[in-house]
C-alpha cells in the first residue's frame, strides 16, 4: 500500500487489487474477477462488470411534459417505462452520446442541454456511471432505431411519473434517480447557470438584449461576447427567472440565428448584485 493510501481518510475502507482476470467478454458485458487485499490485510475475490459508461436524457416538451419510452427488458421479462438512455461509444463524449440517443431512440433534437448530475447504477458489481441530461427546446425529426430495437414513445407529466415511482409502476433505477434530480431542480430556491449561445449571435444585439431580459427577470450575473463568435452569460436567481432568461436566449433578437444553447449548473456567486455587460473575452 502506498503511503498516500495509508494516509487517506478512507484508508480503513479501501480495497487494493492484487491481480485481475477477464472471465467473459461479450458484445456488451466485460466480466472480471479480481483478487484484492482487504483493509485488514486479508484477501478476497471481487467479480464485477467493466462498463464504458452511459447517458440518460430527459426530453422536456414546451408544455413541460416529458418524453419517455416503454421497452421490454429481457432479463426481468417485463415492459419498463424509462427515460431515453444509452451506452457511450469509444471516443465519444457524454453530451454527444446524449444527443445521439435522443435522436435515435426518441426522434428529437434539442437546442438546450443541461447537465443534471451523475449516478452509479449498480456499485456492487459494475463500474457503470450514468451522466444525466435535461434536453429542452425540442424538434421532432423522427427516430432511427437500431435493428431489433422496439420502443413505444409516450409523454408523461413529472408529477405523474413521481406518482408512478411511488406506486411501483416505474421501477427502473436510473429513471427513479433522475426524478429526484428533476425534483431538486424545481425546488431549489435559487440557482446559477453558465449559458453559452452559438450561431449568429454577435453584431445583432444579442448581448444587450440578453442583458435587458435578465434585468427584466430580476436575475444577477453578467454577459459577454467570446472570441469564437458565441455569447457567454452567467445567470443567477430564482429558477423560474433563470429559465425565463434562458428561454429568451433560445429565441434571441430577430436578426440573430441561434444554433445551440449549452447550459451548465454553477455554484452561486454571493458577490453578484446586478446584471452587467462585460468586455469580450
Amino acid at each position: 500500500m502506498a503511503a498516500d493510501d495509508r494516509d487517506a481518510p478512507d484508508a480503513h475502507l479501501i480495497e487494493h487489487r492484487i491481480d485481475s482476470e477477464q472471465v467473459f467478454k461479450g458484445k456488451l458485458l466485460d466480466v472480471r474477477s479480481d483478487r484484492v487485499r482487504l483493509p485488514d490485510g486479508h484477501e478476497a475475490t471481487r467479480e464485477y462488470i467493466v462498463h464504458p459508461g452511459a447517458v440518460l436524457v430527459v426530453p422536456q416538451l414546451d408544455d413541460g411534459s416529458l418524453v419517455v419510452e416503454r421497452q421490454f427488458r429481457y432479463p426481468p421479462r417485463a415492459v419498463f417505462t424509462e427515460f431515453p438512455a444509452g451506452k457511450i461509444d469509444a471516443g465519444e463524449v457524454p453530451l454527444a452520446t446524449a444527443k445521439r440517443e435522443l435522436r435515435e431512440e426518441a426522434g428529437y433534437t434539442a437546442r438546450t442541454w443541461t447537465h443534471l448530475g451523475r449516478i452509479h447504477s449498480v456499485v456492487a458489481y459494475s463500474t457503470e456511471a450514468i451522466e444525466l441530461y435535461l434536453a429542452q427546446d425540442l424538434t421532432h425529426v423522427g427516430a432511427k432505431l437500431d435493428h431489433g430495437e422496439f420502443l413505444e414513445i409516450v409523454t408523461m407529466r413529472h408529477d405523474a411519473m413521481v406518482a408512478a415511482a411511488v406506486s411501483g409502476d416505474i421501477t427502473d433505477a436510473k429513471t427513479v434517480a433522475t426524478l429526484f434530480h428533476l425534483e431538486r431542480r424545481q425546488r431549489d430556491a435559487a440557482c446559477a447557470r453558465r449559458v453559452v449561445v452559438s450561431g449568429r449571435v454577435q453584431g445583432v444585439g444579442f448581448r444587450d438584449g440578453l442583458a435587458q431580459a435578465a434585468a427584466y427577470s430580476g436575475v444577477r450575473g453578467w454577459v459577454r461576447n467570446l472570441r469564437d463568435g458565441s455569447v457567454e452569460a452567467f445567470v443567477q436567481g430564482a429558477p423560474a427567472a433563470v429559465d425565463a432568461v434562458i428561454a429568451w436566449a433560445r429565441r434571441g433578437p430577430p436578426a440573430s440565428r441561434v444554433e445551440s444553447v449549452d447550459v451548465t449548473p454553477r455554484s452561486q456567486d454571493a458577490s453578484l448584485r446586478t446584471f452587467d455587460v462585460k468586455s469580450s473575452a
